[in-house]
Order: C-alpha cells, then structure tokens, then sequence
C-alpha cells in the first residue's frame, strides 16, 4: 500500500472538521450572450434583439445630425483628442503588461526556496506593487496625455496590479503550505517508524519472556514425572503456554489512543494540503510556475489567480469574431453619444450647471450601460474565449438591484471576487476586524482607488467621486429599511434614480471645477 492510500486510511479513524470552501468558478455563460439566450429560449430575447436595432437606428439618427451641423460624423474634439499619441499609448501598455513579469520571476525566486514569502517575499511583493503603480501613473503624467488614454492607462495599470498581486499572494501562500505538507509528512512518518520500531521491539521481547514462562510451567508439570514416552504431547504443551503468555504480554504493544488521534489529525492535514497543492494536471505545486501559465493567467478574464480553473473543449473564431464586432460597433455608438451629446454641453460655458445636470441625464447613462457591455459582455468574454475560460459569469442581473451594496456584489464580478478574497477576507484573517469593519475597509480602498483614477484623469484633487461613492453607505443603510425592503419595485426605482443622478452628477463637478 503506498503513502497517500494509507494517509487516506489512517484519517477515517477520525475525520478532522475542516471548513469547506466554496468554488469560486465553474462554467456559466454570460447573460446577455445572444447565443444563449437564443439557446436557453429566454423569453426576453426578442427585447434584446428590440434594444439593438434601437440603438442602430438611434446611431445613424446621431450619424445624421453630426453630419448636418460640422459636415463630418467622425474627426471632431473627441476624435482628435484620443488618437493623439496612440502609437506611444500602444507600446507602454505592450511595456506595462510585460512589467508585470516580475510577478512570476519572484514566485519562481520564492518556488526554488531561495526566499520565504513570509516575511521577506511579502515585503518584496509590496514594494514592486507600489512602484509599479506609481510609475504607471508617473508615465501617464509625464506624456501629458487627454483624459481618455490617461484614464484607458491608468485603469489597465490597476488591473494588472489586481492581476500581480493575487498571483503573488496566492502563490506566495501555496509555497508556506507546500512547507507546512513537508513537515506534517515528515512527522507522519516518524510516528508510523517509531510506532512500528515499539511493536517489533515489544513483540521480541514478549516472545523470549513468554518462552521463559513456559520452560518454567512445562518443568513444574513434568518435575515429578519420569520420562515421557509421548514427547510430542509435551512439545505441544510448550508451544501452547508460550503463545498464551505471549498474547497478554502483546496487549501493553498496542498504539494509545493519543498516538492514534494524531497520527489521524497529522493524515487529516496531509491531505488537506495535497488538495490545495494539486495543480490542473494533477501535480503538487509548484509545478505550475511556468511561463505558459502565467500567460495563460494574464488572458484570463479573472482577477484572482486559481491552480485549475474551468474550461472549455475548443476555441470558437466566429464568437470572437462576433464579440470583436459588437465592440467596434458599441464603441462607435459611444463616440457618437459624447461627440453629439455630452462635449457640446459640458464645454459650453453658457449652460447652467443644474442645465447641464438634466441635459446630460439620459447620455451618460446610456455611456454607463455601453462601457458596460463593452467591457463584460464584449471584451471579457472574447478573452474567455481565447483562454477556453470556461465561467462567463462577469455580472449577474444588477438592474433588478434593490440596494447599492447588492449592485456591488453584481454588477462587475472580477472585482469583487478580488476584493472578497484579497481585501475582505485577508482583513478579517490577518488584522482580526469584525465583518462590519472589513466591509468599511474594503468599500474605502476601493473609493479612494475610484478618486485616484479621477485624480489622474482630470489632474485635480477634488475628490468628488470619493464623496459620492462613500455616500452609498447611508443610501445602503436606506435600502435595508423593512419598509423599503418590502417594497422591491419602490427599491429598485430608488436605485435606479441614483444610477441615474450619480454620473452626470460627477461629469459636471468635475468639468465645471
């Protein structure tokens, strides 16, 4: 029987209660994936396919305006303003994404075993982390770049920050339980040698007692009698008193009960550790630090890194080609809506900023809705589909949201399993804060993250949207008032409201500063 098989033996004595964890991944498809919905038969599907040529016709409608009143639809401030310096945006981010090797070389550093990473790795990992950051956002200062490639960069440079440091942590975690399985594997085997040394030890020494205790019963029986013609009767009354004395002196050889349970606790540990070390093709980590997977990683339209994540048979170059397609075609719209509809008003000095607030309702929602699709309906899932990545679950149904903490939680899935994992969790795990203040600490790292963004962008120090969006906590506190709460459509309008007020809100406090 070989080890792993009896480590699995040796823990049903007793099992150990272990927490189970939850599966971050599985396969899912997108909600919005006409493909599916067509395939599921989604009663709703036939307003999908409504909403399109809406918004179709509403482009050429746009098309046709910016035509009439400038004599061109394309070329105009926004056009001019983010096709400067494409060639020198395209290489830094090719450069920032390549930065981001530093990552594996310290995990490959901390796999050798040349470094722990606690605490020295964990050190090193911060300070690449904040470098990497402040020169991202010192390079976007320094070229001076419009709003849209400071904000296009300066996002990017966060996200693979998110990317790198879950792979550092994760890794840097795997390579401490790798050394805790070593020790628990040594100690195992050394309770199963010194075990198996007490029995062989005990067992002789039983053997030659009970042998003794024999010779002395057999002489007392056979003292006073002549010499026995059946000799055989008498050998077998030897060997039968010696195996008699021998089995109560083996009792005192048996394992205690102390003994058992921890070589059962240490099994239970074992293979514990094993199943968090196991890789995708089954073996222990590290055989995952490789080239190839850390690429694999970077394509993967996740923000925590896994050892296995769910995947898909084969790639499928008409559905790239599709969501490739659909976001060309969704970003033209959102060029048009803020040529035609958002620039005219927010740099016309005679517009009254409470105008402006109305006049800017209705196109910056629907900006919000298109960089959305954009982003989780087009691009994450084109990158799934190149990585076989097979959870297409980027969001779930934010616009039945009843209050802004369950919107959070649904509306961009990459980072709040981030946050969940990385700031909520690791908060409540390393500096032992109560649910109630890790949600703080969390919702406040990712306002300030959300007004650092702002900062570069506009190159102001407002910190309007830090303001707005810590102001959720009360409208959160709001929406979990019975009254409301029973009352989901009444919730769902207040929510909406917001939704609508927020970003115009912010675009003229931020232009009209």
């Amino acid at each position: 029987m070989d080890g792993y098989h009896a480590i699995s033996t040796i823990s049903t004595v007793k099992t150990k209660k272990r927490k189970v964890r939850r599966p971050t991944f599985e396969p899912r498809s997108s909600r919005l994936d006409p493909e599916m919905m067509a395939k599921n038969e989604d009663p709703f599907r036939g307003f999908h396919t409504l909403f399109w040529i809406v918004m179709g016709a509403y482009g050429l409608i746009t098309f046709d305006q910016e035509w009439t009143r400038v004599g061109k639809a394309f070329g105009g401030t926004l056009f001019s303003s983010f096709s400067q310096d494409a060639i020198i945006l395209a290489i830094s981010d090719f450069g920032l994404v390549l930065s981001t090797g530093v990552a594996f070389l310290l995990i490959k550093v901390i796999s050798k075993g040349w470094m722990r990473y606690r605490v020295a790795g964990m050190v090193v990992q911060h300070c690449v982390q904040v470098l990497f950051l402040l020169f991202a956002i010192a390079w976007t200062i320094w070229r001076d770049w419009p709003w849209v490639q400071s904000g296009f960069f300066t996002l990017h440079a966060i996200t693979m920050l998110m990317k790198i440091h879950s792979y550092i942590a994760y890794n840097g975690e795997l390579s401490e339980k790798l050394i805790q399985l070593n020790k628990s594997e040594a100690a195992y085997a050394q309770i199963k040698k010194d075990d198996l040394k007490t029995t062989d030890d005990d067992i002789d020494d039983s053997r030659s007692e009970s042998s003794s205790q024999a010779d002395q019963t057999y002489g007392r029986n056979t003292a006073d009698s002549p010499t026995s013609d059946n000799e055989q009767d008498a050998s077998r009354l030897h060997h039968r008193l010696a195996s008699e004395a021998a089995a109560a002196l083996l009792q005192d050889t048996i394992p205690s009960d102390s003994a058992t349970v921890n070589a059962s606790q240490l099994a239970a540990e074992i293979e514990d550790l094993r199943s968090d070390l196991k890789c995708q093709n089954g073996e222990l980590w590290p055989a995952n630090v490789t080239v190839a997977n850390f690429f694999d990683y970077l394509i993967v339209p996740s923000l925590i890194y896994e050892l296995q994540y769910p995947r898909t048979s084969r790639i499928r170059p008409l559905y790239v080609f599709e969501k490739s397609v659909a976001t060309l075609g969704t970003f033209t719209l959102l060029y048009l809506t803020t040529e035609h509809y958002i620039y005219p008003v927010v740099f016309d000095p005679t517009i009254s900023p409470l105008r402006a607030l109305v006049l800017l309702l209705i196109p910056f929602m629907m900006n919000y809705l298109m960089i959305f699709y954009i982003i989780f309906e087009c691009i994450c899932n084109a990158f799934a589909e190149l990585s076989c990545f097979a959870d297409r679950n980027f969001y779930e149904d934010w616009w039945n949201c009843v209050s802004f903490d369950e919107w959070a939680r649904k509306w961009n899935k990459p980072v709040h399993h981030f946050l969940l994992r990385h700031v909520y969790d690791s908060s409540i795990e390393s500096f032992h804060l109560s649910k109630s203040n890790a949600a703080f600490a969390t919702f406040f790292l990712s306002s300030c993250v959300h007004e650092l963004v702002m900062m570069v962008v506009t190159r102001k120090v407002r910190l309007y949207l830090f303001v707005l969006q810590m102001f959720q906590l009360p409208l959160i506190w709001m929406g979990n008032n019975k009254t409301i709460r029973e009352t989901p459509r009444l919730a769902n309008a207040l929510f909406w409201m917001g939704m609508f007020m927020g970003p115009p809100l912010l675009g003229v406090a931020y232009c009209y500063a």
